[in-house]
């Protein structure tokens, strides 16, 4: 049903969530934002669960399809106006692909070059109070979406595991440990990294190691209870609540500022 869409993990299994419609998930972040307009940027990841195993119902009913993802979008902008986000065809910018563009940005950066030329992605002081819309999911039906669906592919950057796709953007790393050269692939490219930290029982910190050193640059996990787990307490220790800024160690540039942001 529009505008009663369930937010949950899995059913059944792991439906904990601060918020089970995604009409008041999306109402939370529009307040937020609007109590805090200079906030960095947020990555709004959506994902429509269409296995039998997460969602029996569009299991069942054929998966995923257009109108599901054109009833998200519309009510996203029932909320935020479309001058909210940065969207797919702003990174792509006069270039033939979103990809060239963001190799060209990454070419031009490698020789200390850091003037922005209306592609690749904008610089942070343009880009604050600003939103990017991400879909999670690269099934074959949804990639099949993208050419089909032009509502979905004009809106949302796709999270999937091919570098070479001309959408390329969002890249999911599933194993640090074992997907290094991808990781360096994607710094090269000017890609974002993302990874997930599943349920990988002893491996879950040494992945976690594993993405910091190579520059992912978002880092989640499945865990829920974990305050008290060597995981929760390395991210607290990392990542401290009293520095606005961390520069990834990576790809920043040498005279990216820690403490003072700068607009």
């Amino acid at each position: 049903m529009p505008n009663n869409d369930v937010v949950y993990h899995l059913q059944l299994f792991d439906d904990k969530t601060n918020c089970y419609c995604l009409s008041d998930c999306l109402r939370r972040i529009f307040m937020w934002s609007k109590q805090n307009p200079r906030h960095y940027p947020i990555f709004l990841f959506m994902e429509v669960k269409q296995m039998f195993y997460e969602d029996l119902l569009t299991g069942l009913t054929g998966g995923v399809r257009c109108q599901h993802l054109e009833s998200i979008i519309k009510q996203i902008l029932q909320l935020f106006s479309i001058d909210s986000f940065i969207l797919p065809e702003q990174i792509q910018g006069n270039q033939s692909s979103i990809n060239l563009a963001l190799k060209k940005q990454r070419q031009h950066q490698l020789y200390a070059h850091y003037t922005y030329e209306d592609y690749g992605w904008p610089p942070l002081y343009v880009s604050l109070g600003k939103i990017l819309p991400i879909f999670t999911n690269d099934e074959p039906n949804i990639i099949e979406l993208i050419s089909t669906c032009k509502p979905f592919s004009k809106f949302f950057f796709i999270l999937q595991t091919n570098l070479d796709l001309p959408y390329a953007s969002f890249i999911s790393i599933s194993n640090p440990l074992r997907d290094e050269q991808l990781m360096i692939q994607c710094a090269n490219n000017g890609q974002i990294t993302r990874v997930l930290l599943k349920y990988d029982g002893g491996q879950l910190i040494d992945n976690y190691r594993q993405a910091k050193q190579y520059g992912i640059h978002i880092i989640s996990t499945d865990s829920v209870q974990c305050s008290d787990t060597e995981l929760c307490q390395s991210i607290a220790n990392d990542f401290q609540s009293y520095s606005p800024i961390l520069c990834n160690t990576v790809t920043a540039p040498s005279f990216c500022n820690r403490t003072v942001l700068v607009v």
